[in-house]
């Protein structure tokens, strides 16, 4: 079996191969295509047979699927590819919302994430020092600065 970063060698993979790259079932591939989100695969002999063109165009739709955009903004960017040259300002302009979409979420999953570890050391110091070290919301949020370098707001 190729790793994931092995080229293709001109044969193609197996739906079984694909699912094995990508960690997807059969089932998830099959559906992608009837939803019109992965292009019209190959067949020889009645079996699919998937490129690495096909196996770039999954690790797209995986991205954009991991990244909350909704499978009809999948689908669509996906026949826009189909477009060519045509297309690319439409392409652009949908990955530019996408991108500032993504990144308002990465602005507010680092905020979760301080927020989170200020309750990690909030926990450990209680269960270190009992909960009456902590009690005070300010003096302990002072605290926690002071002794982590690191700011957390509420």
């Amino acid at each position: 079996m190729k790793s994931k970063t092995q080229k293709n060698d001109g044969a193609g993979y197996s739906i079984s191969q694909i699912c094995q790259r990508t960690g997807y079932t059969a089932d998830t591939l099959r559906f992608y295509e009837k939803a019109g989100l992965l292009p019209a695969v190959r067949r020889e002999r009645g079996r699919r047979v998937y490129t690495d063109e096909d196996y770039y165009s999954i690790s797209i739709i995986t991205c954009l699927k991991k990244t909350g955009l909704p499978l009809a903004e999948i689908r669509r960017y996906m026949e826009l590819t189909k477009r060519g040259e045509r297309s690319v300002g439409q392409r652009l302009a949908l990955m530019r919302r996408h991108e500032a979409e993504v990144r308002k979420q990465m602005d507010e999953l680092r905020v979760c994430a301080e927020r989170i570890a200020f309750k990690v050391w909030y926990y450990e110091t209680a269960k270190r020092e009992g909960l009456k070290a902590v009690q005070s919301r300010e003096a302990t949020l002072e605290r926690y600065r002071r002794e982590t370098g690191r700011k957390v707001e509420f």
